[in-house]
């Protein structure tokens, strides 16, 4: 039973993530229906639509820290993995697949088991060191070109590949250090990740994806609040 509870969370956890997937559902079904009404040529793509779903309850849980959040998020990856690939982004499918999908497995075991080793029943929230914060700022640079020129030679005449490449190597430096509940990881997930992808997913009409990132926006900034408030307590 203590197993279960670890990995699943106890039954506070189990109520809010059915509290916060009934919630979720009403707004992504009522957007999909709004858009049908003001679009005349939007049509409902199960895959984005469960895919969003599955995030948005995903990022509410995080940010509660709520280890049912894992759950949800391995679930989006591959719904939208199979969309982004249906229009016309690798990159993002990519991303869902090859990094998204894994890297949740092991934030869902590292929450579950480090989170477990230490004094309290939560891995605890802290802030990247100084000389962590250049070397990942190098990494966006540095890794941000990697892809591009990746997403160029194997996935020739793919959308936006410089916008795809930033949100790809933005994404997975953000969803590591969530991982390791760093609060640099919301601001990751707030300013290239977000902003970015908002743009990007209106420009290739993905209207659905694109009010999620706006959600995603405005969870981020309460996150950032949220982790750096339970950072400076630690402090104390």
């Amino acid at each position: 039973m203590s197993t279960i509870r670890t990995t699943l969370g106890d039954r506070a956890a189990l109520s809010e993530s059915v509290v916060v997937a009934v919630y979720m559902l009403a707004v992504t079904l009522c957007y999909e229906a709004a858009m049908l009404t003001w679009i005349d040529e939007f049509e409902v793509n199960y895959f984005e639509l469960l895919g969003t779903w599955c995030a948005l309850n995903a990022v509410w849980l995080v940010r509660t820290e709520n280890i049912q959040n894992w759950i949800w998020g391995i679930t989006s990856a591959i719904l939208l993995g199979v969309f982004f690939g249906q229009i016309g982004l690798p990159g993002q499918q990519w991303l869902q697949w090859a990094f998204f999908l894994p890297i949740q497995v092991w934030c869902w075991y590292y929450w579950a088991t480090a989170g477990a080793a230490v004094a309290s029943t939560n891995l605890p929230v802290t802030f990247l060191r100084t000389g962590e914060r250049i070397v990942w700022m190098v990494v966006l640079v540095v890794g941000t070109w990697l892809v591009l020129n990746f997403v160029e030679v194997f996935a020739p005449g793919s959308a936006y590949p410089e916008l795809d490449a930033l949100v790809v190597v933005s994404s997975m430096m953000a969803q590591f250090l969530l991982g390791r509940k760093k609060v640099e990881s919301w601001i990751l997930w707030l300013g290239p990740v977000n902003v970015v992808s908002i743009v990007l997913f209106a420009m290739t009409g993905a209207y659905v994806l694109t009010a999620l990132y706006v959600a995603f926006l405005v969870h981020a900034v309460f996150g950032v609040r949220t982790w750096m408030s339970a950072a400076k307590q630690r402090r104390k």
